[in-house]
């Protein structure tokens, strides 16, 4: 069988395949995200290059594969060391490794990538969300530097396409904690190297960039060592591209700076020493060359969110919220402009929406009503109650151009809302997602009787607003009308653009928010309001002068319009004296 053909069979199995070199590079632009199962396209591709091996891509594919580098000898050995630990029987591919005996596990149900797991002798990685793995009959260079001829990859159990489900044994799989690194010229480290792009070079790269921030260094130094690892193929098997370096040492100098552990002193405390002077001291201010790099802040939606920040979401209990980020998420998607108003610049690849606080049954029924069922495993990943809840420390693989929306952040913070270490701790969570390339929105509750300023805004420790680039506060208008009322957005934090306030109308049967009107300071907004009301009820008296006060308000109510007795009587007894339009002719 060709190398197209096992392409193509894959594809028929929805299965996404594209092109890999012979030493496990990629062939396309952007690697394994641009996996297809499209045939023609496969076919241009295996014309072109006849000889390139069938790149596997498991995340889109919703797959996930036990990748098993140590610890086995042979089948008999794989099949007891996978009965002993409860995994079920799938589709399984030994890889051309020779003599060592390296398995790949297939399973249905794609979960995010392990960087590197230990379970009773065995070690390796799951490959899911963030990476890829070589298809059966695939012929790759093996050995560290990839300069040792291989065997095929070859099935040795079940049949493709028929996969069992990730057991929990495979989704509850960690990275040990950190042993010597295999690379002296990096701090101590868990990662194997050279780490490739999509199997935890964002992580890696993050875990020693902190320790960099930690000892105290800025971007400049940050940016310095990130270059070197950059640069250093025993390090960074895959370099990544100098923008994006510059972004994540920015990112990186944001991040607050861990106070160092306490020391037990034993006998008379020794005086106190000095800190050793900073060498040059210029080195913790924006460089001229920064300066004059620096650039505007990218929109994924223009003008309500900024790429790699971190904006929130904040309103009362059972306002909204949800439904407000569902339209971001549909927006993001589909392309279509935010409340019909704000355009989708684009820049971001997936939205990983993550709501423990609903159920699948009712999350799903929204996400079909509005219209985002065919994204779903595709560009857009939920997690729900009734999923196995994911830290954000878990998130990885599916970091680099995510919009992460967090539904709600309660559910994600360690300790009490209102402790600002707890929060501060939280905030070191967000930062890490954004250094490694997302775009985060926290939805948070206000606090009870909140005005929609930033100070109230948001529920519990002040460390929450201070951290966010942005804030959003909604409010419905008339919260006794939650399916009627327009909704009030205010930006409160406004660090790289600003906002006028704005009203959203629902769309009756539907989850769908449009804006009304423009962006305006809000008494323009209320103005706007009450004249439109004020019309509604001329046009009403027009047409039946003698209506009375409750069956006005319920007739201005059906229009959108809820007003109260006082607003209603006033103004028909204003109306009383005016010349009122005749009806319109039938």
């Amino acid at each position: 069988m060709s190398f197209l053909d096992i392409a193509l069979e894959h594809a028929s199995l929805g299965l996404y395949v594209f092109p890999v070199r012979r030493d496990k590079g990629t062939l396309t632009g952007h690697g394994f995200k641009d996996a297809t199962i499209d045939p023609e396209q496969i076919r241009a591709w295996w014309q072109e290059m006849p000889k390139a091996n069938p790149g596997f891509a498991p995340g889109v594919s919703d797959v996930a594969v036990l990748d098993i580098d140590h610890g086995l000898t042979d089948l008999e050995s794989f099949v007891a060391w996978r009965d002993r630990n409860g995994l079920p029987a799938t589709y399984t591919v030994r890889s051309g490794s020779r003599p060592e005996f390296k398995v790949h596990m297939y399973f249905k149900g794609a979960i995010p990538d392990v960087g590197a797991w230990e379970l009773d002798g065995c070690s390796g990685q799951v490959k899911s969300l963030g990476g890829y793995v070589l298809a059966a009959g695939s012929e790759a260079l093996h050995g560290a530097n990839h300069d040792k001829p291989g065997a095929p990859y070859e099935a040795i159990d079940g049949v493709l396409g028929v996969f069992a489900d990730t057991p929990d044994v495979v989704r509850q799989l960690r990275k040990p904690v950190a042993v010597t690194s295999n690379n002296a010229k990096v701090q101590k480290t868990a990662w194997n190297l050279p780490v490739h792009a999509g199997e935890n070079r964002t992580s890696f790269l993050m875990e020693q960039l902190g320790a960099i921030r930690n000892l105290g260094f800025g971007k400049d130094a940050i940016l310095a060592r990130m270059i070197e690892l950059n640069e250093d193929p025993e390090i960074i098997a895959d370099p990544v591209d100098h923008e994006r370096l510059e972004a994540t040492a920015a990112n990186c100098a944001k991040l607050p700076i861990r106070e160092p552990d306490p020391i037990a002193v034993l006998g008379s405390a020794k005086p106190e020493e000095k800190p050793t002077p900073v060498a040059d001291w210029r080195t913790r201010y924006m460089s001229q060359d920064a300066y004059q790099n620096v650039k505007p802040p990218e929109f994924l939606i223009d003008g309500f969110l900024v790429k790699n920040s971190i904006a929130m979401l904040a309103g009362p209990v059972a306002q909204r919220k949800s439904i407000i980020a569902l339209n971001v998420a549909y927006a993001l998607c589909t392309g279509t402009p935010l409340f019909d108003y704000f355009n989708v610049t684009g820049g971001h690849e997936r939205v990983v929406y993550l709501c423990p606080e609903m159920g699948a049954a009712s999350f799903v029924k929204r996400i079909k009503q509005i219209g985002l069922g065919d994204y779903v495993g595709k560009t857009l990943f939920i997690q729900t109650m009734n999923e196995k809840p994911t830290a954000l420390d878990d998130l990885d693989g599916e970091l680099p151009g995510a919009v992460v929306i967090v539904d709600t952040i309660t559910r994600f913070i360690d300790g009490k809302e209102d402790a600002s270490d707890d929060m501060r701790r939280f905030a070191q969570k967000v930062f890490r997602l954004a250094n490694a390339g997302a775009s985060v929105v926290l939805l948070h509750h206000s606090k009870k009787g909140s005005s929609g300023t930033l100070d109230d805004g948001l529920r519990g420790s002040s460390e929450l607003a201070a951290f966010v680039d942005s804030c959003w506060v909604t409010g419905l208008e008339d919260p006794k009308e939650p399916y009627q009322s327009l909704s009030k957005m205010r930006n409160v934090k406004q660090r790289d653009f600003e906002c006028e306030p704005f009203n959203l109308k629902p769309t009756p049967d539907s989850y769908f928010l449009s804006m009304e009107g423009d962006p305006a300071p809000e008494a323009v907004l209320k103005g706007r309001t009450n004249d439109a009301a004020l019309d509604a009820l001329k046009t009403l008296l027009a047409a039946r002068p003698k209506m009375g006060v409750n069956k006005l308000r319920s007739e201005l109510k059906a229009l959108g319009y809820s007003k109260g007795n006082d607003w209603v009587t006033s103004e028909r007894k204003k109306l009383a004296g005016v010349p009122i339009p005749a009806s319109p002719s039938p």
